[in-house]
This record gives structure tokens, sequence and C-alpha cells, in this order.
């Protein structure tokens, strides 16, 4: 039986502020969650990462979300998003050392997570109107905290595959504010 697929991803880059928890806290949900696993164990995890990062939105400087209803899209953007796990993309070369806040000196980590979805059921459709946006809205952060939360109506049963990942996985590799100037971050949108 074949069906069609909708794609819903979402990329959050957020400043790592020294003593915060968040991106050895977000590690340890992705390291610890079991590669096969129950649509309730992948809902679970992904709200549980969906209210962290929403208890942190004030750290993120920009982001980016797509939802597509169309199949060639999905399949092809799903493609992409996972690509950024094992490729070398984002990643550095070279430690950037520990960030020094005090002299405007920060570092930062990208959060992505993308969900290949059986299109036309109902967790699906009702996501896609959750994602229904206006134009002036889709670079808030408080569309980020719309769209992070209705995660939760999401029914992992209807979820064909998913990925998620975040750079880096040291704080001393941390992204510069020059690393996010090279092209390769330019799909990220600064949020207001």
């Amino acid at each position: 039986m074949s069906f069609t697929h909708s794609i819903f991803a979402l990329e959050l880059c957020l400043q790592l502020v020294p003593g915060d928890p968040l991106r050895p806290t977000l590690q340890r949900l992705i390291e610890q969650h079991p590669a096969w696993s129950t649509p309730k164990d992948k809902w679970r995890l992904y709200r549980e990462v969906s209210q962290l990062l929403t208890s942190r939105l004030g750290y993120a400087i920009s982001g980016c979300w797509d939802f597509f209803d169309d199949d060639q899209r999905a399949l092809s953007d799903f493609n992409m998003w996972s690509g950024g796990m094992t490729t070398l993309e984002g990643a550095r070369r070279t430690a950037s050392g520990i960030a020094d806040p005090y002299r405007g000196d920060h570092r930062y980590m990208t959060f992505t997570m993308s969900l290949l979805l059986q299109h036309g059921t109902p967790s699906e459709r009702a996501f896609a109107h959750a994602c229904n946006i206006a134009e002036v809205d889709l670079w808030k952060r408080a569309t980020f905290a719309h769209l992070l939360n209705c995660i939760g109506m999401i029914s992992f049963a209807s979820v064909k595959s998913d990925v998620i990942y975040l750079i880096p996985r040291d704080d001393t590799f941390g992204l510069t504010a020059e690393d996010l100037r090279a092209p390769k971050f330019e799909y990220l949108r600064p949020l207001g």
C-alpha cells in the first residue's frame, strides 16, 4: 500500500549560555532514545524536546521551518534535512573555544527536527492547519513556540520517518557569529 507524504521541518539557532544545560540535555535525550521505538516513545521524545526548546526561545537568534503536503517536495526535502545529519554540514574542523560573553563573544548551536508524515491522516491534517501561518508572522518566536507546542498533536503512528540532531556535540565546538555568516547558514532567518 503506497501513500503520499507531507513534511514538517524546524531548525533553531540558539545562543549557548554558559552554565545552561540546554545543549547537553538535548544531546542526552537524542543519544538515549533507542533507534527502534514505539510511536508513543517518539511522541514523548519530541514533546520533551519541544518543551525544552520552547522554554529557551529567548536564546534563539534565528531559525526556519517548513510544512509541505506535496509528495515529491516532502520526499526531496526530507532527504535534504536528513543529509545534514550524515554530512559535515555546519561542523567545525577545530574547536572554537569557550565563549567570553562579557566581551560580546558568544557561541551557538543549531537544533534540527524533520518529520515525514503520512498525508491525509487526521493528525497530519490538524498539524497542516496549525502550520497555516500568516506571512508576516513566519519568523517570530511566538510562531516557533506555537509550532513546537503543536508537535504534541501529531500521532507518531502516522510518521513514516523522522530525524533529529544538533550541532555541536561539544560546547568547545560551538558555532561562532562568523560561522553563522557562512553561505551554508543563509536559510536561517533572524527571529523577531
